[in-house]
């Protein structure tokens, strides 16, 4: 199908003809007496290949068929070449000499006489397979060439539109007739080259039927002003042409006040277009922000009324994590379904957990849910996904979630509220929140940015260990933890002491500090400042990154040592043995009880791992409680390690949420490459324990806790069971 023929040239092909395409392609042109059935063939008489050989058959409105060869010459010599049109005894000679030229290819005598289709599949093989096998895209006597090309099947073609642009990213848009359902290749042609646009364009019935929508994207540096584009699918072929216009619209612009608003344009332009570039993602984020789509529940409360409402729809690189509620006294619905863009309806498995309206709602009985869709990339971009839901009686209802969080921070927070502690069972954890987690922390990991450094002072020379202390939001233990540290001589003199800032807006009153506690204590301080908040392993692997010492001493900001001597101490116990890979002290509650005689693993009463510290609460000078030992583990509260130790293990681990359990992940870690755990029972420091994390509220609040100590089981299992089998049976006569 064509839309319209353009004027032939009289130009028939009885006899071969040799035509010059560019300075190193040609075509080879001819119509034989008959129809050609079988593959054609054409060979150099020499012997000689080309760097590329193609050729089409096509039809004639008389019935024959005209075969057209391309071939790349390279080599100015003289060719002989010898055609063969599929039959005995059918052939011709052809006798070419670079020399003398060939005649420039002529497009409108290439069309004449062809069928529709013929011109259809000739326009698509130039413009589609031979551009890329001969590199022609950027040939500027080609692309001439393929411009006439296209006015020869189409004298008049309708204007279709670039409507919007981010960056090189422009979006073009037309009307195409109703059966265009499948476009198989789309192909800008303009003032920088040939270019196809990018797959899975949008293409779907318009005005009820009576058009298709055609919008598609294309990536060029300059406006496709004066261009052509050209598509194609079993139907045949349509040419548009773009006509300069006035200043590219943004995608925001574009679509708030021109574009033709159907929701599965805007599920397909975030999908396809969010993920080209940092631009195009940002594009459609404040797309979605300026025009949020107005929430949708279903239903309306009441004793016997059936209601539903999505409430969280959080999307990430491998699907989309769903939590909300619904009141189904009736048994009205059947199910919930996802749309995903280009994709059947995604049937969403439902973990369902009892709840109740606040008062003011009516107080009713609901069943919550969560649940997680594995739809992959497809919806990462969208802040704002489409649901159905399926009622008994066969017919669906839409579902619109209110807009999501875009920021990688607030979304991981949103994602640890949708299940409350009680009910984030391990079941709920693997099914539905593991893998959003994981992508969720991954998205928050790679917006932390990059730290900065401030230094306080002069730095201390080759030091034997650093001390990485990180920071957030609480500052009342510095002053005597640095008075501490100053009255410690060897300290003084062989440590260097790297603070590390975690909640960054902070930073000049925490400078300030820094400044008055170095002349207050004399000693020298760094100060590693994130550039966004980064949690306790990120930040503690900044300062890692950035110490000069053999060891590293993790200090929470919390903990203050009882007297001097401790580090040496600690040190002296990886010094004398390198079999050591850790070692860690006896940490105090203010009360003088204790809060850490090494770390070992328990079973929770669903028989599930976590940490646990020897003898917590027992009075300090509990006798076994001062017995030094290999342990477990010890606590990141006061962990002292080489720091070729620590690199090897690769720091902290990072995808435990905001901040726990990376110790004893560390700790097996060090296991793993046949290291040992210390525990020294002599050296005493004060732990003021948790006061930081009590002030993140998507800890306290959320279930991260409960993730952070599945992911350690799924991740450690065996090596926990072989080290309390071991260390653990050894310790059983310890109470604790």
């Amino acid at each position: 199908m064509l839309e319209t023929l353009g004027t032939y040239a009289e130009s028939p092909f009885d006899a071969p003809q040799f035509l010059q395409l560019t300075p190193e392609v040609y075509l080879v042109a001819w119509d034989p007496a008959h129809t050609v059935n079988a593959p054609p063939q054409l060979e150099e008489a020499s012997g000689r290949k080309f760097s590329a050989l193609a050729s089409v058959r096509l039809a004639l409105l008389d019935g024959r068929s005209r075969i057209v060869w391309a071939l790349g010459v390279k080599e100015q010599t003289p060719l002989q070449l010898k055609l063969t049109a599929g039959t005995v005894g059918s052939g011709a000679d052809v006798i070419f000499n670079p020399e003398k030229g060939a005649a420039a290819a002529d497009p409108f005598a290439l069309t004449n006489g062809l069928t529709q289709n013929a011109c259809a599949v000739l326009v698509t093989t130039i413009l589609n397979t031979w551009s890329g096998m001969f590199r022609l895209s950027r040939s500027r006597s080609f692309l001439g060439f393929s411009k006439k090309l296209l006015h020869s099947v189409n004298d008049t073609p309708p204007v279709g539109e670039c409507v919007a642009c981010v960056g090189e990213t422009r979006i073009v848009e037309t009307l195409l007739n109703s059966e265009c359902a499948d476009v198989s290749s789309a192909v800008l042609i303009g003032g920088d080259g040939i270019r196809r646009l990018d797959p899975e364009p949008f293409n779907a019935i318009y005005k009820r039927g009576k058009n298709r929508l055609f919008v598609g994207t294309v990536s060029c540096t300059k406006p496709p002003s004066k261009s052509f584009l050209m598509l194609s699918g079993p139907w045949g072929l349509a040419i548009r042409r773009i006509e300069a216009g006035a200043e590219p619209r943004s995608l925001g612009t574009w679509w708030a006040a021109y574009a033709r608003k159907l929701p599965e344009l805007r599920d397909h332009l975030i999908t396809r277009f969010g993920g080209k570039s940092a631009e195009t993602r940002a594009a459609v984020r404040d797309l979605q922000l300026a025009e949020p789509m107005p929430a949708r529940r279903h239903g309306a409360l009441g004793e016997t009324a059936a209601f539903c409402a999505v409430e969280t729809a959080l999307t990430v690189e491998s699907g989309v994590l769903a939590g909300g509620w619904m009141r189904d006294p009736g048994r009205s619905y059947a199910g919930l379904d996802l749309l995903v863009p280009g994709l059947e309806p995604q049937s969403l498995e439902l973990h369902t957990f009892d709840g109740v309206l606040p008062e003011s709602q009516g107080g009713y009985a609901i069943r919550k849910f969560v649940a997680f869709a594995p739809a992959g990339a497809k919806m990462q971009h969208h802040i704002q996904p489409r649901f159905e839901l399926r009622l008994a009686s066969g017919e669906r209802a839409p579902l619109v979630p209110p807009p999501q969080p875009s920021d990688a921070a607030d979304s991981r927070a949103s994602a640890l509220g949708v299940v409350p502690p009680r009910h984030a069972t391990d079941e709920v954890i693997s099914q539905c929140l593991a893998q959003p987690f994981a992508d969720l922390q991954d998205q928050f990991r790679n917006q932390v940015g990059s730290p900065s450094e401030i230094s306080i002072g002069t730095r201390v020379k080759s030091p034997t260990v650093s001390i990485v202390v990180p920071l957030y939001k609480v500052y009342e233990f510095i002053k005597p933890q640095l008075a501490a540290f100053a009255a410690d001589k060897w300290l003084a003199e062989n440590a260097e002491i790297i603070f590390v800032l975690d909640s960054p807006e902070q930073a000049t009153h925490v400078e300030d500090l820094m400044i008055g506690f170095h002349l207050l204590y004399g000693l020298p301080l760094r100060l590693v400042v994130m550039e966004q908040n980064g949690g306790y392993a990120l930040a503690c692997n900044a300062g890692a990154a950035r110490a000069q010492g053999r060891y590293l001493a993790m200090i929470n900001s919390d903990v203050v040592p009882t007297e001097s001597g401790w580090l040496e101490q600690l040190c002296a116990c990886l010094m004398m043995d390198e079999q050591v890979g850790a070692v860690g002290a006896k940490l105090l509650y203010a009360d003088n009880a204790i809060q850490h005689a090494g770390l070992k693993f328990i079973h929770d009463e669903k028989k599930r791992w976590f940490n646990h510290h020897y003898f917590k609460g027992f009075p300090r000078n509990y006798a076994q409680a001062s017995l030094s030992r290999e342990v477990p583990g010890v606590t990141g509260a006061c962990l002292v390690i080489s720091r070729s130790d620590f690199e090897q293990a690769g720091g902290y681990t990072t995808d435990f949420i905001i901040g726990d359990y990376e110790d004893s992940d560390l700790c097996l870690k060090l296991r793993a490459s046949n290291k040992k755990i210390y525990y020294l029972g002599d050296v005493e420091l004060y732990h003021f324990e948790r006061i930081s994390i009590k002030k993140n509220g998507d800890y306290t609040r959320g279930v991260a806790s409960q993730y952070n100590r599945w992911l350690q089981q799924l991740r450690w299992e065996q090596e926990i069971m072989d080290v309390m089998s071991s260390i653990g049976a050894r310790d059983g006569v310890l109470a604790g």
